[in-house]
């Protein structure tokens, strides 16, 4: 009488019959059993999960696409026994002129701007970056102070000197900013000057 023989059921397909078996299908849990007299016990865990992703939100002035321009505009007078303010687009206009160096001041419509950053990550900081001049001859990165009023500092004393600040998390970070111009405008050549900051808010 000859004897079949029946080669072992590959373990995969042992474990996927075992898992059809199973009701539903599904992921396995732990399981135990307790048996005998008197107290008896079964224990089951199970892990829970919860994924909360990282965000942060940057706003300085306007909101959506809108870039802010925070202008200013040189005033020039003439010294004189009457000091005289030129007039643009004339030319060839007698003026009582001392012969000492003209003054020049700066002022600006509105260099306020109001700033937000918020984060959920365990630490909050915010930088800022000063680009290319349009053109040189003019105002110096470190001539633009900025003054902040809020909980939300303003990365650097002056454009010149950014430095990456903290904010708190999971807290609303706002302050207005306060854009300041100095330096020597007399010592600036006639142009437009025109550059851009990129402040960055990063959460670790």
């Amino acid at each position: 009488m000859s004897r079949r023989k029946f080669a072992p059921r590959p373990l995969a397909a042992l474990l996927a019959a075992l898992a059809l078996a199973l009701p539903g299908g599904g992921a396995l849990a732990e399981s135990q059993y307790g048996s005998g007299t008197g107290t008896i016990t079964a224990q089951a865990k199970v892990n829970l999960s919860v994924t909360v992703p990282k965000l942060i939100l940057l706003r300085v002035g306007s909101t959506n696409a809108t870039v802010d321009t925070v202008a200013w505009t040189s005033a020039l007078s003439i010294p004189g026994a009457t000091p005289t303010t030129p007039l643009a687009g004339v030319n060839n206009t007698q003026v009582d002129w001392n012969g000492t160096a003209p003054t020049v001041t700066t002022s600006t419509a509105g260099s306020t701007l109001t700033v937000y950053a918020w984060t959920n990550a365990g630490a909050g900081t915010i930088n800022c970056a000063l680009g290319t001049w349009s053109a040189t001859g003019g105002p110096a990165n470190g001539d633009f102070s900025v003054t902040a009023v809020g909980n939300l500092p303003h990365p650097g004393a002056n454009l010149g000197a950014c430095a990456s600040t903290s904010f708190g998390s999971n807290v609303v970070a706002t302050s207005t900013w306060a854009y300041t111009l100095g330096g020597t405008p007399g010592l600036w050549a006639a142009g437009v000057y025109t550059n851009t900051i990129t402040y960055t808010a990063q959460g670790i």
